[in-house]
C-alpha cells in the first residue's frame, strides 16, 4: 500500500516538474536545431523577405545565406560584391536595401559609396545610386516606408571617429535625396523600426577609437521621428541596459531591444526589452539562450527568430546557432 503511494507521488512529481519544465520551455528562447549549415557572420543583417530569413552581409565576403522556416534549412545564394557590414537591410518593392554601410578593416572602415539592392527570387546583387559625397557614412539606421529610404546617424571614419546625427530620405520614384532635421542624439551601431509614421531609433553609441573609447560610449536615449510632421522627439524613459549593436523589432506597436554589445569585453548582451508605446515604459523579458550582437530579429510563423552575429565584444566568436521564441511571449 505504502509502495502503490510512494509510486503514485513520484509520477505525480515527475508529471509537475515536466509541466513545469515545458512551460519555461515555452517561455523563453529555444536554440533550433537547422538543416545545412550557414555562413556565420557578424555585423550583418537578418531580415524576412516573404516569409524567409536572410543573413546578408557581414565581416569578409559572404554568401546570402537564405532560411526557410517550415523545412529549419539553409540555402547559400550569391555572395556580396565586395565586403559589405554594418547596416540595417530594409525591404523595398522586390529587393532587400543595404544602404549606408561599411567597407574593409577594423579601424578605418570605409563608408559604401552607393546603396545596393538584392533581388532574392532572382538570386542577384545591383549597385543602386550614390549617396551624397558629402553625407557618406557607415553604421547607420536604414529604414523604408513605402517608396521612402530614410537613413540615420551612423560615422564617417570607420571605428575611429565622426559619429553623426544626420537624417537623409531618398526618394526611389523621383531618385532624389533631401537632408532632413538631425536626430537629437549621433549614434553609430544601432537600429530602428517603423511604427505607424513614427521611426524609432533604439541602442547604438558614439565609437571613437582614437581615444580608445570604442564599446563604452553607449546612448540611452530613444530618438522618435515622426514622418508627416517632420519632427523629433526623445523619449523619457531611457534603454534599461544601454548597449550597441542590437537588434530591433517591432509588433503591435510596441519595440524591442534585443542582445548588443558594451563595455564588459566578456560577453555580449543577453537582455530583451520591450518598449511599450502607449504606457511609456519598458519591461523585461526573456532573454536569450546566448548573448550575440550584430545581427537582426525578424518575425515568421509565429516566432520571434535570430541567427549569427558575434557572441562576445567584438568579433568573436562569430555564433552558428538559430534561436527563436513565440511572439505571444514578447508582445503579451
Amino acid at each position: 500500500m505504502k509502495k502503490n503511494i510512494v509510486s503514485k507521488a513520484l509520477i505525480a512529481l515527475i508529471a509537475a516538474t515536466l509541466l513545469i519544465c515545458n512551460i519555461a520551455k515555452a517561455e523563453t528562447w529555444e536554440t533550433i536545431e537547422t538543416s545545412n549549415a550557414f555562413s556565420a557572420r557578424h555585423e550583418a543583417g537578418f531580415i524576412k523577405f516573404e516569409n524567409k530569413g536572410y543573413l546578408i552581409g557581414g565581416r569578409g565576403i559572404k554568401n546570402v545565406d537564405e532560411f526557410n522556416p517550415d523545412s529549419l534549412s539553409w540555402q547559400p545564394l550569391q555572395k556580396s560584391p565586395f565586403e559589405l557590414h554594418h547596416f540595417q537591410p530594409a525591404v523595398w518593392q522586390n529587393s532587400i536595401v543595404v544602404a549606408g554601410a561599411m567597407t574593409g578593416r577594423y579601424p578605418a572602415e570605409k563608408p559604401v559609396k552607393n546603396i545596393y539592392f538584392f533581388y532574392p527570387k532572382e538570386n542577384k546583387w545591383q549597385q543602386g545610386p550614390a549617396i551624397p559625397k558629402d553625407r557618406l557614412r557607415g553604421g547607420a539606421v536604414t529604414i523604408v516606408k513605402n517608396n521612402t529610404l530614410y537613413l540615420i546617424g551612423g560615422i564617417t571614419n570607420g571605428h575611429l571617429n565622426g559619429n553623426v546625427n544626420w537624417v537623409d530620405r531618398y526618394d526611389f520614384i523621383t531618385k532624389t535625396w533631401t537632408v532632413l532635421p538631425d536626430a537629437p542624439h549621433a549614434r553609430d551601431h544601432a537600429q530602428g523600426t517603423l511604427i505607424n509614421n513614427s521611426i524609432y531609433v533604439a541602442g547604438g553609441r558614439r565609437t571613437l577609437g582614437q581615444n580608445k573609447q570604442v564599446f563604452e560610449l553607449v546612448e540611452p536615449k530613444v530618438d522618435v521621428y515622426n514622418i508627416e510632421t517632420n519632427t523629433w522627439q526623445v523619449i523619457e524613459a531611457d534603454l534599461p541596459t544601454p548597449r550597441a549593436g542590437n537588434s530591433v523589432f517591432s509588433y503591435n506597436n510596441n519595440l524591442i531591444v534585443v542582445g548588443g554589445e558594451s563595455a564588459d569585453p566578456t560577453k555580449a548582451h543577453e537582455e530583451v526589452h520591450l518598449f511599450n508605446t502607449t504606457t511609456k515604459k519598458w519591461q523585461t523579458k526573456p532573454s536569450l539562450k546566448r548573448g550575440r550582437h550584430g545581427s537582426g530579429v525578424i518575425e515568421m510563423n509565429g516566432y520571434l527568430w535570430i541567427a549569427s552575429g558575434s557572441g562576445m565584444q567584438g568579433g568573436s566568436p562569430e555564433l552558428k546557432s538559430v534561436e527563436r521564441i513565440k511572439v505571444e511571449k514578447v508582445f503579451d
